[in-house]
């Protein structure tokens, strides 16, 4: 079986979350503080019985502040039984129809005001009746790595070390004594050596002076104590014939979550298995936290014995390796902490559309993208020249991207379709806005299709916000007279006599519209690099003094919805030069 689902209710900064599982690997995202840790802590609540080591202990600062110690109440709710599980767990099992059923886990931790203590009570099934099976934790496997963990610590040889559990899940009962065996002709021969027996005598001779012949005893040297379990505590790993505390740290993480795996893997008397692993990417290169990812999704999706591996990560890199359907992006907005699923969000009705949106998204995740996970704002634009800009203009407009917390993602292209159905009403409900291209044919035609049907998004989904130009974003910035002669300015460092020209051209036109349509069909002729235009604008007006009123309106629209200038400032004429900013090159 599976866990599917996880609610937590008044535990910590978290007032109530429902969260949905996939199958194999789990990816749960999110910045510093959003609750991230809670959902783990819930799970290792659930999972792992209080006698074990990393069980969480709750204490008083662990009930949600502001509402006089109410109950924390946590739910896991498991899927995919079989016949035999469903004997075993039948004490908790939730009959959903079909005659299908689901295993539910219930707990209540309750706090003693006298006592200044937390008393968790735990039942199976719908009513807080229901048993739990006496031999639950024999049957429920999860083991725990913290983040930061000491690697040392887990491979340093004693009977729980993860290389003794795993050494004892491979060997039958009836290989013991190949052990023992073994140990006992080690012993019998080291005792043969001169210095050994030497010491034995020197150490009973002593022991006689002491104690006289009625108190004394005979004291003997093993080399080990010729017992299976002794035997494999003493057992610890060689990395290039060197010992393993002389490796380094990430490496030893490695090490320490291989063994685990295997020993879970191995561990076929459980019917869950389970490894909670926080910010597996500590200690690790790009490269090395790429290949942990794969190798853990691999492992989660074996037939055989599967470990379901829940991981949580700050990680960029490994957001954007992650399968699409295993991330689990967490999100705190006006202190309601949310989590979104990928696995339960439907793209598209059409199963082939859906399953084609779901690779698009996967493929847009790259490094940079994945950072919309860890924003507390986004703003999404269509290419490299928006990207480079808009820091820019935030500036003029006295407001700075990083300050506000706002990440810019460029879609590369109109893609925005693919990211929408991430946010929204129990989703991600961080504020959202889109910058994009009008492309009407003609000033004041209207803009097309696709733009006026990502305007309409809005009403569905309320935290977003659609700006679009007249006609594209080079286009819009031309018709500006602040801006016109400084774009003039950035093409000339790239192509001089077409500019020269252009200059001669627009200096004989009446409108800014119509110099506007010149400078930007010189723009599309001459094949100018968006990118590289962009970058040469980016250096002139970040020393121009230009202010408010030079960026355009619709760019301050996305700006004040965002937060990063004052409301009604998108509909300003004038403004003065931006001030000190401590992100002088870019935001």
């Amino acid at each position: 079986m599976r866990l599917r689902e996880l609610t937590i209710r008044n535990f910590r900064k978290i007032e109530e979350l429902s969260v949905a599982f996939p199958q194999g690997l789990c990816v749960i995202v999110g910045e510093n503080n959003t609750g991230k840790t809670a959902i783990i802590d819930a799970l290792r609540l659930m999972l792992m019985s209080s006698r074990e080591f990393d069980a969480v202990r709750l204490n008083e600062d662990d009930f949600r502040i502001g509402t006089n110690f109410a109950p924390i109440e946590v739910t896991c709710t498991f899927c995919d039984t079989t016949d035999a599980e469903e004997v075993d767990f039948y004490e908790c099992l939730v009959d959903i129809g079909g005659g299908k059923f689901e295993v539910r886990l219930n707990a209540r931790v309750e706090f003693n005001k006298s006592t200044r203590r937390a008393n968790v009570k735990m039942w199976g099934g719908e009513t807080e009746c229901g048993n739990l099976p006496v031999n639950l934790y024999d049957r429920l496997a999860a083991i725990y790595l913290q983040p930061l963990r000491d690697p040392e610590f887990g491979l340093r040889p004693h009977r729980n070390s993860q290389v003794s559990r795993l050494i004892d899940c491979l060997t039958a009962e009836t290989q013991h004594t190949n052990f023992e065996a073994i140990a006992t002709k080690a012993n019998d021969e080291i005792r043969k050596l001169p210095s050994v027996e030497d010491a034995r005598k020197d150490i009973n001779g002593q022991m006689l002076a002491i104690t006289g012949k009625e108190l004394s005893q005979d004291t003997d040297l093993v080399f080990s104590d010729p017992e299976f379990h002794r035997i494999i505590a003493g057992l610890q790993p060689l990395i290039d014939k060197l010992p393993f505390t002389l490796n380094g740290l990430g490496y030893n993480n490695l090490i320490y979550t291989s063994a685990t795996l295997g020993t879970l893997k191995k561990s076929a008397q459980y019917a869950f298995r389970s490894i909670l692993i926080e910010e597996p990417e500590a200690h690790l290169h790009p490269q090395l936290q790429v290949l942990l990812l794969g190798y853990l999704a691999v492992e989660a999706n074996t037939t055989a014995n599967p470990v379901q591996v829940i991981v949580s990560s700050h990680s960029p890199i490994l957001v954007s390796q992650a399968p699409i359907d295993a991330l689990i992006a967490v999100h705190e907005y006006e202190g309601v902490v949310s989590a979104v699923s990928i696995c339960s969000i439907t793209l598209d009705d059409n199963p082939k559309e859906n399953d084609k949106l779901k690779k698009k998204l996967q493929r847009f995740l790259d490094a940079t993208r994945a950072e919309l996970f860890f924003a507390r704002r986004v703003l999404m634009v269509e290419g490299i020249a928006e990207a480079l800009l808009v820091p820019v203009f935030a500036k003029m407009a006295g407001g700075c991207l990083k300050k506000s917390a706002v990440t810019v993602v460029n879609v590369d292209g109109i893609n925005f379709n693919a990211f929408l159905p991430l946010f929204g009403k129990d989703k991600l409900a961080i504020p959202f806005a889109i910058l994009t291209d009008g492309d009407a044919k003609l000033i004041g035609s209207g803009p097309s299709d696709s733009a006026k049907g990502l305007k309409g998004q809005e009403s569905a989904i309320l935290n977003l916000r659609v700006e679009f130009s007249e006609i594209t974003f080079e286009h819009e910035l031309a018709r500006s007279k602040l801006l016109l002669p400084h774009m003039l300015d950035a093409l000339a460092t790239i192509h001089p006599t077409v500019t020269k020209e252009l200059r001669k051209t627009a200096a004989n036109l009446d409108t800014d519209d119509e110099k506007a349509d010149a400078f930007y069909a010189e723009f599309k002729s001459s094949n100018v690099s968006k990118g590289r235009f962009a970058q040469e604008l980016a250096l002139i007006l970040d020393n121009s003094g230009l202010g408010l009123g030079a960026v355009p309106e619709y760019i301050r629209g996305a700006l004040c919805f965002l937060g990063v200038i004052e409301t009604g400032a998108e509909h300003g004429s004038t403004g003065n030069a931006a001030g000190p900013d401590t992100f002088p090159a870019s935001n």
